[in-house]
């Protein structure tokens, strides 16, 4: 068992920012040092968020309208995919309170009535009658904060709102270069610049490199293999016919990937993701380009190619590692920043007694396993279950062998539907089951007729009908 009465964040990106303001949040009495090399890059272009990020700010006693005006940001009700399950389709992932309302929501009832009475229940009106923000931001360009919302943010200028809210509270080392002493068990200190940091925990949040966790030996990554390797990235300007403000995400799917548009205030992010084995890089941008019609500009392009393994055990002796130093999947369904909240959280939780052990890290890393690995089964869905077969990485997506742990959890949803039992975890999962339903929606995927006690379907059916009406205003 090991005191602990101080700690260092190693990473001055988005990551790095989060974690130490759930630390300072939530461990209150614990020295936090951020350190920040000039070695390591942010990727930061336009961020898309998910509910979790304001939950965290509003616990942090942040100003959310300050941080909205400061961060370039707009509400974000969802993502609306387009092209996925075949080309010309659509669907809506909002996000809902509805899961709140019980086993049995009106996205359950909405299913069950489908099968019972499909020409009254039809798929094609699910959105709609389910979710009332899929005629408000899809069909009328509106949002509402009386919603559920998230955030589409920049994420340099949240990096420098974030310095600037927590420095008085913390201490903020910056460098050009850094010596990490190390065992190669533990670390014992990092030397940025001849100043000494010494402390009893270090988090590791410097993206790819994982410097902190190769100075311990802890690569050894799950071997997960992502549906896509690459992307390229761009911001564009207003003004422009293509590029208009949304209230939500654009995940609109091409021959060879998919494509996000992400609306800040002032400008617009948007990226092209693809994998590496089925497209180059310079088709890739010629379909990136064509795509925005002269609104992105080449020399605006940037490329990341990257791994969607994730570390086995993100907390090792004294390292954690959070961020993409500890994994990731792929920029689909916004779960980068997400999975920075809960695992700074869960982090700040864990800590509250001021030590730490091996027990404690064991049970940090199987909550993070937890974690990560729903967010793969989720976003392997978005793929699998496409009926698009018109080019080789349709055909692939579509056909190759994914996780026994994924087509175990079809089969029971294909049963019972997601529901609260069977998406229960100790640890709050990124996705509750009515996103679940409302993605398996999008693919037209066959539920079975399971019992439901004839009140409650009686109940849902008059909800479903009731007006549903919310105050709304223009997309800010």
């Amino acid at each position: 068992m090991s005191k602990l009465n101080s700690i260092c964040v190693f990473g001055g990106g988005s990551a790095g920012w989060i974690t130490t303001l759930a630390l300072r949040t939530y461990l209150p009495e614990i020295p936090v040092t951020i350190l920040i090399s000039k070695k390591h890059k942010n990727i930061g272009v336009g961020e898309s968020t998910q509910p979790d990020l304001l939950d965290l700010l509003s616990t942090a006693n942040i100003d959310i309208a300050d941080f909205v005006k400061s961060t370039d940001a707009t509400i974000k009700h969802g993502i609306h995919y387009k092209n996925w399950n075949t080309v010309g389709t659509d669907y809506w992932h909002p996000f809902t309170d509805l899961t709140n309302t019980g086993m049995y929501t009106l996205a359950h009832h909405y299913h069950k009535m489908h099968i019972r009475d499909p020409e009254n229940y039809p798929l094609s009106e699910y959105y709609k009658k389910v979710h009332p923000s899929y005629d408000m931001c899809v069909k009328n360009n509106l949002s509402s904060t009386s919603l559920r919302h998230g955030l589409h943010i920049d994420a340099d200028k949240m990096a420098a709102y974030l310095r600037n809210f927590l420095s008085n509270s913390i201490r903020i080392v910056e460098c050009e270069d850094y010596d990490i002493k190390s065992d190669g068990v533990e670390i014992q200190s990092i030397v940025a610049d001849n100043i000494a940091v010494n402390c009893d925990l270090y988090v590791d949040c410097t993206g790819f490199s994982k410097v902190l966790a190769t100075s311990i030996n802890n690569l050894d990554d799950d071997g997960y293999h992502g549906n896509v390797d690459s992307a390229l990235f761009g911001r564009l300007e207003y003004g422009h016919i293509r590029t208009n403000q949304k209230p939500y995400t654009l995940a609109e799917a091409w021959e060879n990937g998919w494509s996000w548009t992400i609306p800040l205030q002032t400008r617009m992010g948007s990226g092209c993701v693809y994998n590496s084995k089925f497209c180059t890089e310079d088709e890739a941008r010629k379909w990136f380009l064509d795509y925005w019609e002269g609104a992105l500009k080449e020399e605006n392009i940037k490329k990341i190619s990257f791994s969607s393994t994730s570390l086995k055990n993100p907390w090792k002796s004294n390292v954690v590692t959070i961020g993409l130093s500890s994994g990731w999947v792929e920029p689909l369904e916004a779960t980068g920043i997400s999975w920075f909240i809960i695992a700074s959280e869960v982090l700040g939780i864990l800590l509250k007694n001021r030590y730490f052990d091996e027990d404690l890290a064991s049970r940090y890393n199987g909550e993070m396993r937890s974690f990560i690995e729903d967010v793969q089964d989720f976003i392997d869905v978005h793929y699998m279950l496409s009926e698009r077969r018109d080019t080789e990485f349709w055909k692939y997506q579509t056909s190759c062998k994914r996780h026994p742990r994924l087509m175990a959890r079809l089969e029971t949803y294909k049963k019972f539907m997601p529901n609260k039992n069977n998406r229960r975890s100790s640890v709050a999962w990124a996705f509750n089951d009515v996103s679940w339903l409302d993605i398996l929606t999008g693919y037209n995927f066959k539920f079975d007729d399971e019992f439901v006690p004839e009140e409650l379907i009686k109940q849902r059916d008059t909800e479903i009908f009731r007006d549903r009406s919310v105050n709304i205003k223009k997309s800010i």
